[in-house]
């Protein structure tokens, strides 16, 4: 009997510290996306859990002539934020310049969808991130905002790519729960 109690308490314990998928299959939107033949690129790929599929925004970067980028998801409403994971687009035998295109970015969450009023969650650099990127966010907010810049006369650290720096974000994962 005691054993069974010991399970029960330790099922329920498990049960209240996972955490729900608040981003699939969810509204997403981009600056830019880039031109394709078949429409390959929306921001809808990256939350629809196949990572086959990716979105892609035009390129920033020093002969760009965009030097911002982002991508957002509008999680339908407000939640408790835990987590967010990003698994960026790889190349066989590309992996550093992959990682030099993303590195420098910035993830903030919003109640209302707008980056000047959003709350910083994460600022990377001035390492390269794993392609696999994953971070605790613990905030609320309706909102989750990838963004990543390339301005020019600024100096980047070694490794940051800085010209052709395009976005192609595979799957962002946002964990969380209800606010209720």
């Amino acid at each position: 009997m005691e054993l069974i109690n010991c399970i029960i308490h330790l099922t329920v314990l498990v049960l209240s510290t996972t955490y729900d998928d608040l981003s699939k299959n969810k509204h997403a939107t981009q600056s830019t996306t880039a031109i394709s033949r078949i429409d390959a690129y929306r921001a809808a790929y990256a939350v629809d859990r196949d990572i086959t599929t990716c979105m892609r925004a035009d390129p920033i970067g020093f002969n760009s002539p965009y030097k911002k980028v982002w991508w957002r998801v509008d999680l339908g409403g407000v939640y408790n934020i835990y987590s967010v994971n990003i698994l960026f687009k790889n190349y066989d035998g590309l992996e550093i310049r992959q990682r030099g295109r993303f590195a420098g970015f910035s993830l903030f969450v919003s109640r209302d969808g707008y980056l000047d009023s959003s709350i910083l969650c994460y600022k990377e650099g001035p390492q390269l991130p794993y392609l696999n990127f994953t971070t605790t966010c613990l905030l609320s907010g309706r909102y989750v905002i990838f963004y990543n810049e390339r301005l020019d006369g600024m100096i980047y650290p070694n490794g940051y790519e800085i010209d052709a720096v395009y976005t192609e974000l595979c799957e962002v994962i946002v964990l969380g729960r209800n606010t209720n």
